[in-house]
């Protein structure tokens, strides 16, 4: 018998199906309900080699497991690796947080989850994992809770009826930012959770619901705010509203959302002075391009977000006001993020979009001026890209650099900087999803190398002969 794999989740279907999977791979598969369930099993006294967790789980959720066992001193070094539906922000956050080797995302069939599998015992064995937290410096599990999304109820024709679908929805999710918090409450009963609950999605009626609509627009764009443009991305693309605002030379704030993200694009007399986001990858964030650039270094960064947490003043305002970067610094890289927020927003084949007139007060200082048709044009051309280089490659698989040919290749210094990093994250054992995600910057720019190395024979697919 092969090696004891602890399998924790909620769902007894998918703990039998992956037992199952184990059991066909000569593995020892045992199963938990839960991770008071799972930590109740190692406690026992069983061996693990590794731990299969799922993430959303009710009395104890997989990031409550991972800190309590990174707590047990006999234990804490056992490898997990989550197996989620949620999205790359979350599954990536996990990993980086609780020490976790590998993830895996539902849902997945038995060829991906042995490989996972195969690929995270042989880096536990040969000590590649990565460094396992103290359990008293992992975050607040609220840093990757449960994101928000739109419900799978199909939006009736009928507007009234889409008004209550819309409110039973934020009535939803509301519900399930706040239950978390209450049942973590000294002294609140889960009956009383439940009751809690089901009062908020009686109160957010499609009236209260326009109210705090209104409310949110106040707050975001000023008091004398006007809705003048709405629809879907998928009937009006992006690239179209943003030709039309700079024809008709708008000043205002167009929000463009989607089941996981958020993109704001502030334009001024037509072109975009900045960009706003909330949801999306990190590579997007504003601290990725100071960094890249040498304005600040990693260490700076993370002091200043860690004091600046909960504050709505703008990065780059504050990183002026301490004098840690320069002005220049930090508009060439408010240009880069704006820009490359731009090129991804005209990407998105569905989701809403609102223009409203008004700048908040907050960004009304920063003017980049950007030329919205360049931008457009540049974001059709990553378009053409982007179509022709996932066609090319499977994110999941592994891939390796084919020494022969790279000896062939020769001088090496025809690679720039760039290219010569991402040949080296290429070592056999990584996925083309570990390779982006490992050298932390844009998807695109590395994807395209690892596109042209596979192109140049320089890199294969492990399974290559």
């Amino acid at each position: 018998m092969g090696a004891r794999i602890l399998v924790v989740d909620d769902s007894p279907t998918i703990r039998k199906v992956v037992a199952s999977i184990l059991a066909s791979q000569d593995y020892e598969p045992v199963t938990a309900e839960d991770g008071q369930d799972a930590l109740i099993k190692i406690k026992s006294g069983i061996e693990i080699d590794l731990v299969l967790l799922d993430f959303v789980m009710p009395r104890m959720n997989g990031y409550q497991f991972c800190r309590e066992l990174r707590a047990n001193p006999d234990r804490a070094n056992t490898p997990v690796v989550l197996m989620s539906a949620k999205g790359d922000k979350i599954r990536g956050q996990f990993v980086q947080q609780t020490g976790a080797i590998d993830a895996i995302t539902k849902p997945f069939d038995a060829r991906g989850l042995i490989a996972v599998v195969e690929g995270a015992l042989k880096k536990h064995q040969e000590g590649r994992g990565p460094a396992v937290p103290e359990p008293n410096t992992m975050p607040d599990e609220s840093t990757i809770a449960e994101p928000l999304s739109a419900s799978q109820v199909v939006a009736s024709d009928d507007p009234a009826l889409r008004r209550a679908q819309t409110a039973m929805v934020f009535a939803a999710n509301l519900v399930k930012l706040v239950t978390p918090e209450l049942a973590s409450t000294s002294g609140v009963s889960p009956d009383t959770v439940n009751k809690l609950g089901e009062a908020v999605k009686r109160a957010l009626t499609p009236e209260n619901m326009g109210a705090l609509t209104s409310l949110l627009r106040t707050l975001d764009f000023g008091e004398n705010t006007q809705e003048v443009l709405a629809g879907d991305v998928s009937v009006i693309s992006i690239a179209e509203i943003l030709q039309l605002l700079h024809l008709q030379h708008q000043t205002g704030g167009l929000v463009i959302s989607n089941a996981k993200s958020e993109i704001t694009l502030f334009v001024r007399e037509g072109n975009i002075d900045f960009a706003r986001s909330r949801g999306v990858r990190d590579e997007f964030l504003l601290g990725r391009y100071l960094v890249e650039s040498a304005a600040i270094t990693r260490e700076d960064l993370d002091t200043v977000l860690g004091q600046r947490s909960g504050s709505r003043r703008l990065l780059g305002d504050v990183l002026k006001e301490l004098g840690l970067v320069e002005p220049e610094a930090i508009t060439h890289a408010i240009t880069r993020q704006t820009s490359e927020l731009v090129y991804e927003v005209v990407r998105w084949k569905t989701g809403r979009f609102t223009f409203t007139v008004g700048i908040p007060p907050e960004v009304s200082t920063v003017r980049l001026g950007l030329s919205t048709s360049a931008l457009v044009m540049e974001g059709f051309r990553r378009v053409d890209e982007w179509r022709l280089i996932e066609g090319t490659f499977d994110f999941e698989e592994v891939i390796a650099q084919d020494e022969g040919a790279i000896e062939r290749h020769g001088d090496e210094s025809k690679l720039t900087k760039r290219e010569l990093a991402v040949l080296e994250a290429i070592d056999g054992q990584r996925t083309v999803r570990e390779v982006v995600d490992f050298m932390e910057g844009s998807s695109f720019e590395v994807c395209k190398i690892i596109y042209q190395f596979l192109n140049s024979r320089l890199v294969r697919r492990r399974s290559a002969n």
